[in-house]
C-alpha cells in the first residue's frame, strides 16, 4: 500500500521522468498538492472503476450481467490483476433492460438515464467521503484521513460514451468533429463544468448551439455531477484488448491487409511461417479460426511485419509496422519520456503514410474511433501510469467468480437478488474462516505476526530455472552438426554423463 505520490527517474539528472504505478504518475500528484487537499493533510485514495457487460447464460436464456468493480490506486498494479487476492470487489450490479415500454426513437436516450441513475445510487458514499475524508486505519497501523476520489474508469468503448453523455460518433475525450476524427490534430478537451453547463441550459428548453456541436445526449443528471474532484473524461482509460488487439489490430490492419493480399495468400503465408519454440504456428492459417482471443491476436502481432514483406509495399508496410510498434510501446510495464516520444513518433508516422490505404481503395476515410482514440494514449499514461494496470481483460476474469459462477448457483430466476445475496454468504464465510484460522494459529495480532521477523532471518533468492519447448523445432539432427551450427562441443561428453 502507497499513502503518497512519488516522482522516479531513469536517468541521474531527474528529466527522463518514469510512468508505472498510478503514484508516479501525474494525477496523483496534481490531487496531493491542490489547496484543499494539502491544508488538511489528506491522503488520497484513487478509485478505479471496471465496468464491462457479461452473458451468463450459455445456449438459451439471452440471461446478461453487468458488474460494477473497484479497486484503488494504492495498491500496486501487479496485485489488482491477482483474482485470488481480492483487490477489486464487486459493488453492485446495473440493471440490464431491454427497456420494451419505451418508444424506438427514445430507448437509447432511456438506457443513458436508468444507467446514470444506478451509478449515481451505486456511487453516493463517495460524495461525502471524496470531499470532506473518512478517518481510517492503513495497515502501517496509524489514522489517516483518506479521500477516495473517482480517477480512473476502464470500459469498452460504448461504456465510454455511456459515461461521458456523449454520441457514438464522439470522441468521449475530446471535442473532435464526427468527420475529423481521421487527422492528427490536437483538440480542445471536454470540461465538466462546461457540460454541465450546455446540458443546463438544454433542459431549461433553450436552444443550445453547443449541445449538437459537443454531441451531448439529453442526460441531465450524470452520475459524476457532485462527485468531488472528478474530471470523467480524464477518468477514461486506454483500452489494450478491445481498442488495439481486436480493434486496430484485428478488425483493421489484417482486414486492410487481407483485402490487398487476399484471405488465400495470408492464410499460405502464416502456414509456411518457419516454427519455432517461442512463436506459434496456425498450421490451418488464420481464416478458420472463428473465436478470438487476445492470445492469438498477440501472437499474429509477432509474426505479422515479417509475412507482409515482400508482397505489399514499402509504405503498406510502414503503415503496419507503426501500428505494431504503437500497440507494443502501449504495452510496456514501465513507460518514460523517451518511450512515450517514441511512442508518440509511431502514430505520426502511421498518420503520414495512411494515405496509401485510400490510394489503393482499402479505405475510404479513417473517422474509425477506436483509431482517434490512440491519440490520447499519451496524456491518459502521464497522468494515471502504465496502461497494463487498466486492461479490460482483468475484469473478464472476475466475472468467472462474480457473475458465471454465482449465476450457476440459483435457480436462474431472479437471479441478479440471488447472486448477490449469494455473494453476501461467500464473503461472510471467508471473513469466519480467516478469524478462525487466525485464532487457532495463536492469540497475536495479526499486524504483529506480520512486523515478527525472526533473528538471522534473510530473504530467500528465487531458483533459476530453464524452460524447455515442447516441441523441438529440429529434429534428426546429427552430432556433428551439434558440434558445427550450434558450437556445443560438450554434447557428447554431456548425453553420456546423463545416461
Amino acid at each position: 500500500m502507497v499513502y503518497e505520490p512519488e516522482r522516479a527517474y531513469a536517468d541521474e539528472k531527474g528529466e527522463n521522468h518514469i510512468y508505472d504505478e498510478m503514484w508516479m504518475a501525474d494525477w496523483w500528484w496534481e490531487m496531493q498538492e491542490s489547496t484543499y487537499l494539502n491544508s488538511r493533510g489528506a491522503v488520497v485514495a484513487p478509485v478505479i472503476l471496471s465496468l464491462d457487460k457479461t452473458s451468463l447464460s450459455l445456449f438459451s436464456g439471452d440471461k446478461k450481467a453487468w458488474p460494477v468493480y473497484l479497486t484503488i490506486g494504492n495498491i500496486s498494479k501487479d496485485v489488482r490483476r491477482q483474482v485470488s487476492v481480492h483487490a477489486t470487489v464487486l459493488i453492485g450490479y446495473l440493471p440490464v433492460s431491454r427497456l420494451e415500454c419505451f418508444q424506438k426513437k427514445t430507448c437509447s436516450l432511456a438506457g443513458y438515464w436508468l444507467f446514470h441513475h444506478a451509478m449515481s445510487l451505486v456511487l453516493q458514499p463517495l460524495i461525502d467521503a471524496g470531499r470532506h475524508g473518512k478517518e481510517m486505519g492503513c495497515t502501517d497501523g496509524y489514522l489517516c484521513r483518506v479521500h477516495p476520489i473517482l480517477a480512473a474508469y476502464v470500459a469498452d468503448f460504448p461504456e465510454q460514451c455511456l459515461v461521458a453523455c456523449n454520441k457514438e460518433n464522439r470522441c468521449p475525450h475530446c471535442l473532435v468533429e464526427s468527420d475529423k476524427r481521421g487527422d492528427l490534430e490536437e483538440c480542445a478537451w471536454r470540461s465538466t463544468t462546461d457540460t454541465l453547463k450546455t446540458l443546463q441550459r438544454k433542459q431549461r428548453n433553450k436552444q443550445s448551439r453547443k449541445f449538437d456541436i459537443q454531441g451531448l445526449c439529453a442526460v441531465y443528471k450524470p452520475f459524476w455531477k457532485d462527485l468531488p474532484f472528478t474530471d470523467i473524461f480524464a477518468c477514461i482509460t486506454p483500452n489494450i484488448l478491445h481498442q488495439l488487439h481486436k480493434g486496430i489490430f484485428h478488425n483493421h490492419l489484417v482486414q486492410w491487409c487481407t483485402s490487398l493480399m487476399g484471405e488465400k495468400e495470408i492464410d499460405i503465408r502464416f502456414q509456411a511461417m518457419t516454427q519455432f519454440p517461442a512463436l506459434r504456428h496456425f498450421k490451418k492459417g488464420i481464416s478458420t479460426i472463428s473465436q478470438w482471443t487476445g492470445l492469438e491476436h498477440k501472437e499474429m502481432q509477432r509474426v505479422f511485419v515479417g509475412l507482409l514483406s515482400g508482397i505489399v509495399s514499402n509504405d503498406v508496410l510502414i503503415v503496419a509496422h507503426a501500428l505494431l510498434d504503437f500497440i507494443y510501446y502501449t504495452q510496456f510495464q514501465k513507460h518514460t519520456d523517451v518511450t512515450l516520444g517514441a511512442m508518440q513518433d509511431s502514430l505520426k508516422t502511421f498518420h503520414e503514410y495512411k494515405h496509401v490505404l485510400i490510394e489503393l481503395e482499402v479505405r475510404q476515410d479513417f473517422n474509425v474511433p477506436k483509431l482517434h482514440s490512440l491519440q490520447h494514449y499519451v496524456t491518459s499514461i502521464r497522468a494515471l501510469g502504465s496502461a497494463d494496470g487498466y486492461n479490460t481483460k482483468y475484469p473478464e476474469w472476475l466475472h468467472i467468480d462474480y457473475a458465471k459462477e454465482v449465476y450457476r448457483a440459483s435457480n436462474k430466476r431472479d437471479y441478479v437478488e440471488q447472486m448477490a445475496l449469494w455473494l453476501q454468504c461467500q464473503e461472510a464465510m471467508c471473513y469466519k474462516s480467516a478469524y478462525l484460522d487466525w485464532r487457532k494459529a495463536g492469540k497475536c495480532s495479526p499486524l504483529a505476526e506480520r512486523d515478527t521477523v525472526s533473528p538471522g532471518s534473510s530473504f530467500v533468492p528465487m531458483i533459476a530455472y530453464y524452460k524447455v519447448a515442447k516441441v523441438p523445432p529440429h529434429r534428426q539432427v546429427s552430432v556433428d552438426r551439434i558440434r558445427s551450427d550450434y558450437n556445443v562441443q560438450d554434447f557428447v561428453p554431456a548425453l553420456k554423463h546423463f545416461l
